[in-house]
């Protein structure tokens, strides 16, 4: 296997922090995407897309998209599960991590509204469309930061996907981009401090 990746990505990051988590050691490549790598012709035969990450297994198949790449390593990998043990721990955490993935979705969207960051693109950079879509932000970190409580993950006692992929947007809004992201939502705030304290969060 190869897992094509840049590691501060967003998406990526979400595979990287699984990945240490389940202690997995799969070979990787760490895209240019400086130099447009990811858009160069050998890249895109492999994705299309031209993002990140992607997983090229054994037989030679390219998985492009992170949670596919998730479910595809938790089949061939089920010690240390991190979509959960049973039906209801599965059903749980499988809702959550729909959450966090919307809610990366719309903070991505939102940066783009927020920071001069990313390539130039249309629409141009809108405020009015920031604050819009911070409000679609907020509204899901409320429901994590009550659905979290008292309990040291996001879905329970052990960290799960949902820690990744929440995380990871929470890493890239704080440390890519200097935004106190979520810090408005004491239990959630608590919650990254302490998560990026772990191994699996250091880049």
């Amino acid at each position: 296997m190869l897992l094509y990746q840049f590691q501060k990505g967003t998406n990526p990051r979400r595979v990287i922090i699984y990945l240490s988590e389940k202690g997995i050691d799969v070979p990787r490549y760490e895209l240019d995407y400086a130099s447009a790598e990811h858009k160069s012709r050998e890249y895109l035969a492999i994705n299309p897309s031209g993002r990140a990450p992607t997983l090229l297994t054994d037989e030679g198949v390219p998985i492009t998209d992170s949670a596919a790449i998730v479910e595809y390593l938790e089949e061939l990998y089920p010690d240390t599960p991190m979509i959960g043990t049973d039906a209801i721990s599965r059903s749980k955490i499988r809702s959550l991590e729909r959450l966090g993935t919307d809610l990366v979705v719309r903070s991505q969207l939102w940066l783009w509204n927020v920071t001069q960051s990313f390539p130039a693109k249309e629409p141009s950079p809108s405020p009015e469309v920031a604050e819009k879509l911070f409000g679609y932000v907020t509204e899901i970190l409320d429901v994590l930061e009550t659905t979290i409580g008292d309990n040291e993950f996001l879905a329970g006692d052990r960290p799960s996907i949902v820690d990744c992929t929440v995380f990871s947007i929470f890493q890239t809004c704080r440390e890519r981009f200097d935004h106190p992201f979520g810090s408005a939502h004491p239990r959630l705030d608590a919650w990254y401090k302490k998560f990026r304290q772990r191994p699996s969060a250091d880049y």
